[in-house]
């Protein structure tokens, strides 16, 4: 078996570099591309994702690709039919008064994210209750609003993105692992899977927490760890007001909610924008599938880290529980009443500064890495795609910043750190 290009996990990095690579390829019969996944598309981080697309981010250089990122997304559905699950709900950054240097970073962010043509706007506590009915805020709160952000169904999109992959002529072999690439002088040269040996000129690993293991048979390790990080759902409330400084609870058109070829559906009361409160350290989004709300932790320094990514424990502790209820309560009071709706257990794979290792591997010609990104991937997923494809067909790479994401860039001893690149 032969591929031009070999890329190994069907995560949402790897079904976007299929996609770019296919698009560019003008005979797929003489230079195929495959995708192979030793289980089901999604079957690691990205399909246990919460799928938030926010472009609230520190450093211009990510923050652009989860611009670019953000119109592949919202554009899909209606130029392709396929479906993504895509909800532009809006997101609220937020930050308390005994935070100033978070406040600082907000007021920062957003100034240099409106120079890159972001339409984020900095939000005080009144804009902020009008914008989630209920919330609580101190008066000198500081937010940032980005009213195109949301989420997508992180398994939906992964289907359509392959589907459309497979619709340029690459191939997804679904079921297949990964036992071992093939070096010879310097040179990739193909794998070895489940199926057989692969000859394949380029090999792509986007193979999430068991990206070290398989660099570590070449005698390779990356600065790379990977950690459970655990979620919990709270049924969605109505959001009744309260008082004066509660609006009436926001209803979502129709038109936001319902996916394509859907038939109608009522609207569904009680949804809310994203969260991402750093003063409270949480995120939270709606889902509106089930009627249910996800939190996590903000932070990730304090989850559990697997030495082996096979042996992640899907229930999730009842202090977790008790954290996010009582938690989002104090954002949101009505969550205090809402009956529990489901956990999730998922895995994180991190890097010392909390951004990905994207590009080739040092001494392995045709060989790349595209891994780490330390729980914030799936808003960046179109833009990595575009520049891995860029970077496998010998194109200017213009989507990311290689440098930036130098696979070579640790020297050792570094700390670890980051909240999502924020």
């Amino acid at each position: 078996m032969r591929a031009r290009i070999l890329i190994v996990g069907g995560g949402i990095m790897g079904v976007s570099t299929a996609l770019r690579c296919a698009q560019r390829t003008a005979d797929p019969n003489r230079d195929p591309v495959v995708l192979l996944e030793k289980k089901h598309l999604g079957a690691g981080s990205s399909g246990r994702s919460g799928a938030i697309l926010r472009q609230h981010y520190h450093d211009a250089v990510v923050a652009r690709m989860a611009r670019d990122s953000l119109r592949e997304y919202a554009g899909f559905e209606e130029r392709t039919g396929l479906p993504l699950g895509f909800h532009r709900t809006g997101v609220l950054t937020l930050a308390g008064p005994t935070q100033p240097d978070w406040c600082q970073r907000i007021r920062e962010n957003v100034a240099m994210l409106r120079d890159l043509g972001i339409d984020t706007e900095l939000v005080d506590a009144t804009r902020m209750r009008a914008l989630v009915p209920g919330i609580q805020v101190a008066n000198e709160a500081v937010g940032a609003w980005e009213p195109g952000g949301g989420f997508v169904d992180p398994n939906r999109t992964l289907e359509s993105f392959a589907k459309l992959a497979r619709s340029h002529g690459a191939t997804t072999r679904i079921g297949v692992e990964l036992t071992g690439i093939r070096v010879a002088n310097g040179r990739v040269t193909g794998a070895r899977t489940s199926e057989g040996d692969y000859e394949a000129e380029q090999v792509v690993v986007v193979a999430g927490p068991w990206t070290r293991a398989l660099f570590r048979e070449l005698g390779l390790d990356f600065p790379l760890k990977v950690v459970r990080p655990e979620n919990h759902y709270l049924a969605v409330p109505e959001m009744a007001s309260d008082g004066e400084e509660s609006p009436r609870p926001r209803s979502f058109s129709l038109e936001e909610l319902q996916e394509p070829g859907q038939a109608p559906a009522r609207a569904v009361r009680g949804l809310h924008p994203v969260l991402i409160d750093l003063e409270h350290g949480f995120y939270a989004r709606c889902d509106p599938a089930h009627a249910r709300t996800r939190v996590g932790h903000v932070d990730y320094d304090d989850d559990h880290e697997l030495a082996d990514p096979d042996s992640l424990v899907e229930e999730v502790s009842d202090e977790l529980k008790r954290w996010t209820r009582a938690t989002l309560a104090k954002r949101l009071p009505p969550y205090a009443r809402r009956p529990d709706a489901g956990s999730i257990a998922a895995w994180y794979t991190l890097t010392p500064d909390a951004q990905a290792l994207i590009g080739p591997v040092p001494g392995i010609a045709g060989l790349f890495i595209v891994t780490g990104f330390s729980g914030h991937g799936f808003k960046l997923g179109p833009s990595v795609g575009e520049g891995v494809a860029q970077m496998l067909f010998d194109e200017p790479v213009t989507a990311l910043d290689p440098d930036f994401f130098s696979p070579t860039r640790f020297k050792g001893g570094e700390s670890w750190g980051g909240r999502f690149g924020l």
